[in-house]
């Protein structure tokens, strides 16, 4: 009890501000207002994604493997991340993508992240084995309307774009979009 009443005495205008009715309802409208920028800088992102029938993928990796995201969609609901090795979400986004490919179907597409070599040494770097495509043209990304990464696709069995996203995103949020693909 004497521990609050000396922290009322040393910091009354502190402790008077956060009991004060305003002070929340000025906090709660700013909450308001970066959700809802946050909101519709996400909606003006993904505006031009693709939608519908997902766009045709049949190339090699940067190890020179082939993958067809029709044949890997097939079994398994597959995600499809475009993602940036200069990008800072990415650098959050990709640790979880890389948990998700030990369970489900992963491709991954770099962008504007230099030679093949450049983008093998990165994913070396962060410890990141997922299969990666380099869009050097930016041709891929362009066929499914990215603007901005990280973006993440994911593909149901019937080739489909069950869902979409760009920006941060969560590694729960992801397999939540997994599994209801996965009906």
């Amino acid at each position: 009890m004497i521990k609050i009443n000396m922290l009322k005495k040393i910091s009354t205008p502190l402790y008077q501000k956060l009991k004060s009715r305003e002070f929340w309802l000025k906090l709660t409208k700013e909450l308001v207002i970066v959700i809802a920028l946050v909101s519709a800088l996400s909606f003006y992102l993904q505006f031009e994604m693709a939608s519908g029938h997902a766009p045709k993928l049949t190339t090699e990796t940067i190890n020179g493997k082939p993958i067809d995201l029709a044949t890997l969609s097939s079994d398994k609901p597959t995600l499809v991340y475009f993602w940036g090795s200069w990008c800072g979400y990415c650098k959050f986004t990709s640790p979880m993508v890389e948990s998700i490919s030990k369970d489900h179907p992963v491709i991954s597409i770099a962008i504007a992240s230099g030679k093949n070599w450049e983008v093998q040494q990165y994913l070396e770097q962060k410890q990141l084995s997922f299969a990666a495509i380099n869009d050097i043209n930016n041709t891929i990304s362009q066929a499914w309307g990215v603007n901005g990464v990280p973006a993440i696709f994911v593909i149901d069995k019937n080739g489909n774009i069950a869902s979409k996203t760009t920006g941060p995103t969560s590694n729960w949020g992801m397999r939540l979009r997994l599994w209801l693909a996965s009906f």
